[in-house]
């Protein structure tokens, strides 16, 4: 194959949009498609090195990863090992330790395997401050570069290459297919693992696969696919957000594009791509991806604002990295005159992987070497990550567990050895998160509860909840189980609490998929009302409570940042009041007397002006959850200051 410099320069602008994203400009909120422009560029250019190879029966799959090892690990390498010194003196202790597991899986090459069990979503809260992140793209690429020469070895030998050719494409359908369908039906690991991103490199493989047999067409046509795959890229990147469902069949936009890029030898765009400055951004991209997040990291996690001057320094400074790291290790470790595996994969990976693999157990041993700092910031830490989902396990659920039924193993309190409650608590995760608080409403009036709650489903009866029907179905379902779980049992309070909704909510699902606001409220209302008459009549007391204020984008880390870092940090907050829920409520009221309301957020609020810290311990795990420990302790601060809601029907204050 014959070098291209386009496909160079296409490098640039997948680097780019990343980078320009990352880095905080709102304009390219879709700007994570730079790296499903690498996918395709990744799967053209190693399959057009195999797959002739393969054919002509001369594919050595040592010498392939030999090439790998030399192009990709010894800067990799030493991006970890600079990482792991400086987050060594700023990361706090919790967030050490989980930064150098991270390290032991990077390493492996199953790095998005670790962020999607540690930190689910991509676009999470908690996962933005993950030093690398961004290193999951890269174990995605090379398990593909595992699987597919092995499987390009097998197809060749059994079915020979014309077929192999025809074959990749009905893979390509099909792999596209399973990616929509794992983007509906999973909650982040879509997102980072390879079966759903497979279509994406598939792609360039396809074409580099059928690259000989394609017309040859004319330099207008050349010109116009060059220009409607680069505007399908830079479209995808200013019109998509961390809203839109991803990969499915949104990927298609980059993916695509990058395709018509890559045909279009000769088109104008190609022409452009091809200028030395945009070559040259694209020969040092990989290390420009490689620097890029880890500074974005440490600029944020010490609380530094990303201001225009604070953005520009950054890219400036990661591109001079890069420079240095291309020059001073890319290109030297490529030259290099080792040329058998053994010795390629001993000296560049196997030697230097076992010692960052040594220092990141070391750490973790030492509990992320908590002795950097005093014994209240290190409460501060451990108070910041204390989940009651944790602590619940088996009590809270993620969806692949939503058809589990209450378990009399989920009950607290007085009477857990008599395997009976006083009370039951339903709802999502937002239900979860409040549950320290009811342990200690129990633990004051000598009662038990039991908790049955689900992600993303509020405790609304016959209501479609979720982002799609698959969602929507399971949340319906795991509700008509809380149903029946409340009518068999004699409980006197049934406690509903979620994120609940309002006039912006997105997750209502209908199959028109249109609501006004007078429409939407209406639907809620009546549903709300027929929950609340199945609590009454099973002889319960509804007692609804209140969602808790989300920190609107503040960093639920501001209090010990504020401690650690800048004490000029403002982490006061203010509450945004649900209108139409607060109207709903007061109409309910009206129908069931003996509605209870609790308002969890008068602990910490002062009217809406809220904080995120009280007597020094943070209140938040992320933006709008309540950390276990913070809780508990707004559970003493109710106790304290009003009635027992679980006691009786009297509210104060």
């Amino acid at each position: 194959m014959k070098y291209r410099s386009d496909i160079d320069g296409l490098r640039a602008i997948a680097v780019g949009l990343v980078i320009l994203n990352h880095v905080g400009f709102s304009f390219f909120t879709g700007g994570f498609v730079g790296v499903d422009v690498f996918f395709v560029i990744s799967g053209f250019l190693i399959t057009s090195i195999i797959f002739p190879m393969i054919i002509e029966n001369k594919f050595s799959f040592t010498w392939f990863l030999s090439r790998r090892i030399k192009r990709l690990m010894p800067v990799l390498l030493f991006v970890i090992f600079i990482t792991i010194i400086v987050f060594s003196f700023v990361l706090l202790p919790r967030d050490l330790m989980l930064f150098y597991r991270s390290v032991i899986w990077v390493v492996l090459y199953v790095g998005n395997f670790f962020f999607w069990r540690e930190h689910g979503g991509y676009f999470n809260g908690g996962s933005q401050e993950a030093p690398l992140l961004h290193t999951w793209s890269l174990a995605v690429e090379e398990q593909y570069y595992l699987l597919w020469p092995l499987m390009l070895l097998m197809a060749v030998k059994f079915l020979g290459a014309k077929v192999t050719a025809y074959l990749s494409l009905v893979v390509f359908v099909a792999a596209t297919v399973f990616s929509q369908w794992g983007t509906e039906v999973t909650l982040g690991a879509a997102y980072y693992l390879l079966p759903t991103r497979f279509f994406e490199l598939l792609m360039g493989s396809c074409l580099a696969i059928f690259w000989q047999k394609l017309p040859t067409i004319s330099v207008k046509a050349q010109h116009l696919l060059s220009i409607i795959g680069l505007f399908l890229i830079i479209a995808s990147a200013l019109f998509l957000s961390e809203h839109s469902p991803f990969p499915g069949y949104n990927a298609l936009y980059p993916v695509v594009g990058t395709a018509l890029l890559i045909f279009s030898t000769t088109g104008v765009v190609n022409k452009f791509l091809s200028l030395k400055w945009m070559v040259f951004t694209g020969n040092i991209s990989y290390s420009l991806y490689l620097w890029h997040w880890p500074v974005f990291v440490l600029v944020r996690y010490t609380a530094i604002e990303f201001t225009l001057p604070v953005q520009l320094f950054c890219i400036v400074f990661i591109y001079a990295l890069s420079v240095l790291s291309y020059k001073f290790i890319e290109q030297p470790m490529r030259s290099m005159k080792l040329n058998s595996f053994a010795p390629i994969a001993r000296t560049m990976y196997v030697i230097p992987a076992v010692v960052l693999i040594f220092i990141a157990s070391s750490g973790v041993y030492f509990n992320g070497y908590k002795y950097r700092f005093s014994p209240e910031v290190v409460k501060m830490d451990e108070a910041l990550n204390s989940f009651a989902s944790k602590s619940r396990v088996g009590c809270h659920a993620a969806f692949r567990n939503s058809e589990q039924r209450p378990d009399d193993k989920c009950i607290f309190g007085l009477a857990e050895r008599e395997q009976t409650a006083s009370f039951f608590i339903i709802g999502d995760s937002h239900a979860n998160h409040l549950l320290p608080l009811f342990q200690t409403l129990a633990a004051e009036g000598n009662l038990s509860g039991q908790d049955y709650t689900l992600d993303r489903c509020i405790p609304i009866l016959d209501l479609n909840w979720g982002t799609n029907e698959f969602f929507a179905k399971k949340c319906r379902a795991r509700n008509e189980l809380a149903k029946q779980h409340i009518q068999s049992n004699n409980f006197d309070y049934v406690v509903l609490a979620a994120s609940w909704p309002h006039y912006t909510s997105k997750r209502l699902y209908t199959e028109q998929q249109v609501f006004d606001e007078s429409e939407k409220r209406a639907l809620l209302k009546e549903k709300l009302s027929h929950t609340l008459q199945v609590i009454v009549e099973a002889g319960s007391v509804p007692l609804f409570v209140e969602d808790t204020p989300s920190l609107h984008g503040k960093s639920h880390k501001c209090p010990i940042k504020k401690e650690v870092f800048n004490n000029a940090l403002d982490c006061s907050m203010t509450r945004v009041e649900n209108i139409m829920l607060d109207g709903i409520l007061d109409e309910l009221k009206l129908k069931f007397p003996t509605l209870v309301v609790m308002h969890p957020h008068q602990l910490f609020c002062n009217d809406n002006q809220c904080v995120m810290a009280l007597n020094g311990l943070p209140l938040y795990r992320d933006d709008n959850h309540l950390n276990e420990q913070g809780a508990k302790y707004l559970g003493k601060l109710y106790s304290q200051n009003y009635s027992n809601p679980l006691l009786n029907n009297l509210m104060t204050k």
